[in-house]
């Protein structure tokens, strides 16, 4: 029995579509004996897929825990509870922490891991429009922002079943501002 795969070859591994084997034998029988010959050959099923097809469905939510007890850290619990939709608008003050939680959802591979590149804010819900600010780039903090983005770890310590499903970060409060004029907008953001 043989067993051949074509192998893929990549900068960070290898891979194989391939299920196939060849199974060869041959039969000697005597000269002047007759002998039945049965052969029964079944094929291999190709593996299960690994992963599930389809999007993944992202959700961004701002957290809302507040500190109860004197003493408390309010970015230990920050991200205990989340604002819902009927809180919004949610009304900040500049400079206050907004605490951003991104994550996948309806996914249990525990490989799949959310990275952010870009993520910036608009003054209105279409994620083209202008103006715009960036709060990440290629998943960093925006370096020319003087209060930079705070990027909040995920890890197996946090309690989430998927860690790796998730993102957190903090940014300081602002509102855009009329080049024109150079007065603050009263937009949302």
């Amino acid at each position: 029995m043989t067993s051949s795969y074509e192998v893929g070859v990549g900068p960070l591994g290898l891979i194989t579509r391939d299920s196939q084997f060849e199974l060869l034998f041959q039969c000697r029988y005597s000269e002047s004996a007759v002998q039945a010959l049965v052969v029964q050959i079944n094929t291999v099923p190709p593996p299960l897929p690994v992963a599930v097809l389809g999007p993944l469905r992202v959700e961004l939510r701002l957290g809302s825990g507040q500190c109860a007890a004197k003493g408390c850290v309010e970015s230990d619990v920050a991200y205990s509870s989340y604002y819902s939709k009927d809180n919004y608008p949610v009304t900040k003050l500049l400079r206050e922490p907004i605490y951003v939680e991104v994550r996948i959802l309806e996914r249990t591979d525990p490989k799949i891991v959310l990275t952010l590149d870009r993520c910036w804010a608009t003054s209105n819900p279409n994620p083209l429009s202008l103006p715009q600010w960036d709060l990440l780039v290629n998943g960093c903090p925006y370096q020319d922002d003087r209060y930079l983005t705070s990027l909040v770890p995920v890890s197996d310590s946090s309690g989430l079943q998927f860690f790796s499903h998730y993102k957190r970060f903090t940014v300081k409060m602002f509102t855009f501002v009329d080049p024109a004029s150079l007065i603050p907008l009263k937009e949302k953001v």
